[in-house]
């Protein structure tokens, strides 16, 4: 495993090479990719974090944490809409950085960076939410994500099995709900001014910028604990 901080400086690292910074959402979303497609060659955690099926998306608490930490640099600002935003850089102090991680996982973050640095945001949600696994197989808010139910990468030529009707109309259900959300995303800084508190709300959720407070912290610990029933999802 790999200390969490190292993964993200070198992600904020190599979409700063491209001329890009990050928002929180952004950043944890690569993070996330990185673990998965990292589980899918390996079949081991790239990190000890606890991702959670948090609002949207994954999320682990943890990283509010880490991301305090004197090698990230935050810029807050107000968009057009009156909204706080967060965007994240290596700390001046960090540069020039030494690359922590191998080459193997050096190759991985270009990829991932290259990927999706320049990909609409609603774009990287739809494809995290329902195109991972480990999120395609949680139930509900809280959630802990399992990262074994990832598929691993195989050369051969494989022949799709095709889903049953039940998950399609699941997924289907899913992305009916999710949709009006992400296509708000896409047009939220053209639009002067939300028009519903919900809209609002849905934004912040997707953001994932509130902070929880401790008692907030010791009631998700206990709706996340794992379930250690073997195949039990959830409660």
């Amino acid at each position: 495993m790999y200390p969490t901080k190292d993964i993200l400086i070198q992600l904020l690292s190599e979409a700063s090479e491209k001329g890009k910074n990050l928002g929180k959402t952004q950043l944890v979303k690569f993070l996330y990719l990185t673990e998965v497609e990292s589980f899918r060659e390996t079949s081991e955690r790239l990190t000890d974090l606890q991702w959670l099926f948090y609002y949207y998306g994954p999320y682990a608490v943890e990283l509010d944490s880490i991301l305090s930490g004197r090698e990230f640099e935050k810029t807050q600002f107000k968009t057009q809409q009156e909204r706080d935003f967060t965007r994240i850089r290596v700390a001046e102090g960090m540069i020039p950085y030494n690359r922590k991680v191998d080459v193997k996982l050096t190759l991985l973050i270009k990829k991932i960076v290259r990927q999706w640095i320049d990909k609409p945001l609603e774009e990287l949600l739809d494809y995290v939410y329902f195109e991972t696994e480990p999120m395609q197989a949680v139930e509900k808010r809280g959630d802990v994500l399992d990262f074994t139910t990832i598929k691993k990468e195989n050369a051969q030529v494989v022949i799709p099995l095709k889903a049953s009707k039940e998950t399609e109309l699941k997924i289907a259900e899913l992305r009916r709900r999710i949709a009006p959300t992400l296509k708000k995303l896409a047009e939220w800084r053209k639009v002067s001014e939300p028009t519903t508190e919900e809209y609002q709300e849905a934004l912040r959720a997707w953001d994932e910028e509130e902070t929880l407070d401790a008692d907030a912290l010791k009631r998700l610990k206990i709706i996340i604990k794992p379930n250690t029933d073997s195949g039990t999802q959830g409660n």
